[in-house]
Parts: C-alpha cells; structure tokens; sequence
C-alpha cells in the first residue's frame, strides 16, 4: 500500500510540472491512460503530444539555449551531491531551484529531465572553464568546439 502511495504521490509531482506522460510511466509505472486523466483533472487540457528529446544536444541549439541547460545542469549537480533522495526526486528539486531563479525560462521539467539523465549517465558534464571558471557543459551540443560562454576561451579537455 505505502509503494503505491508514493508511486500516486510523485506523479501528481511530475504531472504539476506538466512533465510529459511518457516520463511520468517510465517514473511510477501507472499507467498512461490513468495519468492522462489525472493530468486533464489537473490543469484542465489535455497534455502535449509528442516527443520527449532524447537528448540534450536536441535542447542546445541555440546559445540562450545552451544557457539555460548549463544553469539547469549546475542546480542538478549541486542537488545531487548533496541529496541522498532517488535520481526523480533530485531532478525536481533542482528544477524547483532553476525554477526559482530563472523563471523566464523556457525550459521545462521534460527537458530538465533528459538533461539530468545526461549527466547521470555521464553523457554530459559540467566543467569549470580554465580561465574565469564558469560552469561548461561538454558534450552538449553536436559539432561544437566546447567553449567557455562568459570569456569564450576553448575549453581544454577537447583540445586533448
């Protein structure tokens, strides 16, 4: 009884993030017909079609982009190295956070979500640019030279 409660619990979190229906399954295991219910009895429409990006080179196309992912990427980082909650948990606290300090944000919880997976899965990483040590994220975006955004100097580890 108490696994399924926390399972009920965290989708009603993810669904008041507007996280996608496919992401909120894949979390809880409920079913997508239940969860679209919920999520029609939550915000009165239904929720988005499509695609979640698989990736988080598909949410970097464009600088603010890529800005917007980093600063989301350094709040998960932060979160996860001091949270000892599951991988979901610490994802919605660090968009809760993102949230909090960039609300103008385009970004949402679906893509905040395959960014924490990307750094999870150390497919993506934050480093400290050489130079003025801001916060890069390597591997975020398709044939780019990682650069540093605030003084633009190359990051070193792909000069290696």
């Amino acid at each position: 009884m108490l696994k399924t409660f926390k399972q009920q619990s965290l989708a009603l979190e993810l669904l008041k993030r507007h996280a996608r229906i496919s992401i909120v399954h894949k979390e809880t295991g409920i079913p997508k017909a239940l969860l679209r219910n919920t999520y029609r009895d939550l915000h009165g429409r239904s929720s988005r079609p499509g695609a979640v990006k698989y990736s988080t080179q598909g949410l970097t196309r464009t600088i603010k982009k890529y800005k917007e992912v980093t600063l989301f990427a350094v709040c998960f980082e932060k979160v996860a190295s001091k949270s000892r909650e599951n991988d979901i948990r610490k994802a919605i606290s660090a968009f809760d956070i993102y949230k909090k300090s960039y609300p103008a944000s385009q970004l949402d919880f679906s893509a905040a979500w395959v960014i924490a997976r990307d750094l999870l899965q150390a497919i993506t990483k934050i480093i400290k640019c050489h130079h003025c040590g801001a916060a890069i994220l390597t591997n975020a975006r398709e044939n780019m030279i990682e650069r540093c955004e605030v003084c633009k100097s190359i990051c070193k580890e792909n000069l290696l």
